[in-house]
């Protein structure tokens, strides 16, 4: 068989079953239909601008963490097709590289064929969908030209960090960038028990955490939110916290009731990220790439992070090291959190510190190879992971935020600034003292602290210390 007869029969098959594939990400073993995520509504916007006319939505680039929900969400947006009228293809990219040895550029000439029509003479709207781009190295030209070839071709992709990494200005000046983070934990409620958010409940917090003037006008604020979030918590249980905590942030693991087979999954995934995306990105000798599973549990275990240390004991060289962490910073895996001081984005001698993008990865380690820190020393690690990666996501789409650390002995763990605004903020288990931010506070001159405690269940309001101490329940409703 020709490769094209391959190429023209995969088009069938895929054009055949895509109503039967998608059935397995939209609706669960109940047969109803699962909960949407909070970003597919941004998305869906995206898709009716286009179908209304509006040509300037017609390429869509879903990015995110491995694991983070891109594929579902492909598969919820292609299900909404029942109010559409058109031609619909679904791609994955991973398959037409290494099952077919062909490209998206092959692949779209030959689904011309199919129709019999070319993509510029369309008598009926194309609604392309491919999943993980980057298996294509030429996806951004391609994509390009169907782009431009056709205002009657909406264009879905989804990518790892990597494609955002290879792509081009001419991409990036046609495509509309979308990022799908881990789960927070009221989507992880919504997905599990089909239990609705309040509404308006999770900006009014955001806005009284982070954007009031000093710490009793936070305080106040968030206790006008106490009733909504005593009554959010009515069925939720301690269980259900520990889920999210230890997995959860992984939609792909919720519906797995099994905890080996879920560290199984979570592994495997990471193992996709180490073998497959980081070398697309970094070119490290399949040697280097060989250790870096092992280097990652070594991040997890250690309770200060250390370059020269971790170059010793993998007998690689420093630079190396480095090259490493910017691997997996390019691919989510980590989030490196500057020393308060440096510049961004700059070498610093100072340290930076390196979190989990989701506690599910560090738990993963934990639960399957062990630790050698202690048992809260771990959970307060675990929800150091959690809160930064919540930061990190209101960080990440404000150009006037920054995050950092401070890297003094007993500083706190994160610096939170937003334009003028600094809030020193610290994590921990069973936090009662104020030492720390009281240190950094008075170092950075910020405008209030906060202390997220796991273990807290009611506000404290400080006023000589000018901060708040706020139960973790409440933090991880924003």
């Amino acid at each position: 068989m020709s490769n094209k007869s391959k190429i023209k029969e995969y088009i069938n098959d895929q054009m055949a079953q895509s109503d039967f594939r998608a059935r397995a990400y939209v609706f669960d073993a109940q047969n109803n239909e699962r909960p949407n995520r909070n970003i597919f509504v941004k998305i869906e916007s995206h898709l009716k601008k286009f179908l209304d006319g509006n040509k300037a939505y017609r390429w869509i680039t879903l990015t995110g963490l491995r694991g983070a929900g891109k594929t579902t969400l492909m598969y919820q947006l292609y299900h909404a097709k029942k109010k559409m009228d058109g031609y619909f293809l679904i791609l994955s990219v991973d398959e037409i590289t290494e099952t077919l040895g062909s490209s998206i550029s092959e692949v779209i000439s030959v689904f011309e064929e199919v129709i019999g029509r070319p993509i510029t003479n369309l008598d009926k709207p194309l609604f392309l969908f491919l999943d993980e781009v980057q298996y294509d190295e030429k996806w951004g030209a391609s994509l390009k030209s169907v782009y431009d070839r056709s205002q009657d071709v909406f264009i879905f992709s989804t990518g790892s960090a990597a494609a955002l990494i290879n792509s081009n200005s001419d991409v990036a000046r046609r495509t509309i960038y979308e990022k799908i983070y881990p789960l927070s934990f009221i989507e992880f409620i919504k997905i599990k028990h089909n239990k609705p958010e309040v509404k308006g409940l999770a900006e009014s917090l955001q806005e009284a955490l982070f954007f009031s003037k000093d710490a009793e006008e936070a305080y106040l604020k968030i206790s006008k939110s106490k009733v909504r979030v005593d009554n959010y918590y009515l069925g939720i249980g301690r269980f259900d916290f520990d889920n999210y905590l230890n997995y959860g942030s992984l939609p792909f693991m919720i519906a797995l009731d099994n905890e080996a087979l879920v560290y199984d999954q979570i592994n495997k995934s990471l193992d996709r990220v180490v073998n497959k995306d980081i070398p697309q990105m970094q070119s490290l000798n399949s040697d280097i790439i060989s250790r870096i599973s092992a280097i990652l549990y070594a991040v997890a275990d250690m309770d200060v992070l250390n370059f020269t240390t971790l170059a010793e004991k993998f007998s690689i060289s420093r630079p190396k090291i480095a090259e490493i962490f910017l691997a997996l910073e390019k691919a989510e895996v980590l989030h490196r959190i500057y020393p308060q001081g440096s510049h961004f984005k700059q070498v610093t001698q100072k340290p930076s510190k390196y979190l989990f993008s989701s506690p599910a990865f560090r738990a993963m380690y934990y639960k399957t190879i062990g630790n050698s820190i202690s048992e809260q020393n771990s959970r307060g690690k675990l929800l150091e992971d959690l809160v930064g990666m919540y930061l990190y996501r209101l960080c990440d789409k404000r150009p006037n935020c920054s995050l950092t650390y401070d890297s003094a002995k007993g500083g706190a763990d994160f610096i939170f600034t937003v334009g003028s605004v600094s809030i020193v903020i610290e994590v921990g288990v069973n936090k009662t003292e104020y030492r720390q931010v009281i240190q950094t506070a008075a170092k950075v001159k910020a405008n209030y602290s906060l202390i997220i405690s796991d273990q807290q269940n009611d506000l404290e309001f400080n006023p000589e210390q000018n901060a708040i101490k706020v139960p973790l329940s409440y933090f991880i409703l924003i």
